[in-house]
């Protein structure tokens, strides 16, 4: 949808009639005014005046409340959530709007820490994102050089020319030898059994594998998985993909990056995230809805937070480099 066709309409079709919709049905007053005061430093629109003819009586005012990171930010909606739960309110009824999906991982630890059910609508959970599976597939490969299913999710992704048949002949062999995968992999490269180009490509993620590991040692954690995806490809291969999401992706690894921070080691962050993981989002009656901006068009809730809410962030500043002026206009219009 384009506003422009919005704008046009009374010069495309003059003497047309103009209705417009200003009664709201699902806001209390004091959202409408904030709103109605927000989209009004838009140029590009046609004036209204939005009003309902719901009471505020008993309404909570919008309130605004700053915060000096999103961890902080996520303790606090935790703790405001939790005393919502104490006075009765149901978790169905309460939602958070995000306009990046990589925000969400702030959330979701806490809400686990705590022990708050959600769910995420229109889309995966954070740590169920491919890009994110991935990732914590080669630190779990590193630091834990036994997990067969972490190495065989990355062994070719990036694309390195390891097929399915290899990957076979790899369990056939650990099998045989009642050894993991990597081990097997490594024993592999010194035979004949595999394609050269094969044995190059397994023979360099070996080695990759166990200079990450060695590095471990003596480099802080949040260092190593910097280093672990850029030397792969892993980092390389979003960048140069030109979907639409990848954008996304790149930033999901930047906010998994940063959630490290908050762990000692790489492997009690493994740990916290075997946790997350466990947690199942499925069968629970009353849970916090957690979704994009995008996602809630046409939902309605009792409480709703809208965290970051900060220059480069809400508005985007992918969008406002990409669009400019009519950009930020644009983010006012989600808002």
């Amino acid at each position: 949808a384009e506003v422009d066709n919005i704008l046009r309409f009374e010069k495309d079709f003059p003497g047309a009639t103009v209705i417009r919709l200003e009664r709201n049905y699902r806001s209390t007053a004091h959202i409408l005014g904030a709103a109605s005061h927000l989209i009004a430093h838009n140029e590009g629109r046609l004036g209204k005046t939005l009003f309902t003819d719901a009471t505020d009586d008993g309404a909570t005012k919008v309130s605004v409340a700053s915060s000096w990171d999103s961890e902080e930010e996520a303790r606090a909606v935790g703790e405001e959530i939790e005393q919502l739960q104490r006075q009765g309110h149901s978790l169905n009824e309460i939602a958070i709007l995000v306009r990046a999906s990589f925000q969400m991982r702030a959330f979701e630890d806490r809400f686990v820490t705590l022990g708050l059910n959600y769910r995420v609508i229109g889309g995966p959970r954070f740590y169920e994102r491919q890009e994110i599976r991935d990732a914590l597939a080669y630190f779990r490969a590193t630091a834990q050089p036994a997990d067969d299913l972490a190495f065989e999710r990355i062994v070719n992704t990036p694309r390195r020319g390891i097929g399915d048949t290899t990957v076979r002949l790899l369990h056939d062999r650990a099998r045989a030898k009642k050894v993991p995968l990597m081990e097997a992999a490594a024993e592999m490269v010194g035979t004949d059994e595999l394609a050269a180009r094969t044995r190059t490509s397994l023979r360099d993620l070996i080695a990759s594998f166990a200079r990450w590991r060695a590095r471990m040692e003596t480099l802080p954690h949040t260092e190593i998985a910097e280093i672990i995806l850029e030397e792969s490809g892993y980092t390389e291969m979003w960048q140069a993909d030109r979907s639409a999401d990848a954008p996304g992706r790149l930033e999901n690894l930047k906010e998994l990056i940063r959630s490290m921070e908050e762990f000692d080691s790489m492997a009690g962050f493994l740990e916290h995230i075997a946790l997350v993981m466990d947690t199942d989002a499925e069968g629970q009656q009353d849970a916090v809805s957690i979704m994009t901006l995008h996602s809630a068009k046409g939902l309605e809730f009792d409480t709703v937070f809208l965290p970051g809410w900060e220059e480069g962030l809400f508005p985007s500043q992918r969008t406002l480099d990409v669009n400019g002026r009519s950009g930020l206009e644009e983010e006012r219009r989600l808002a």
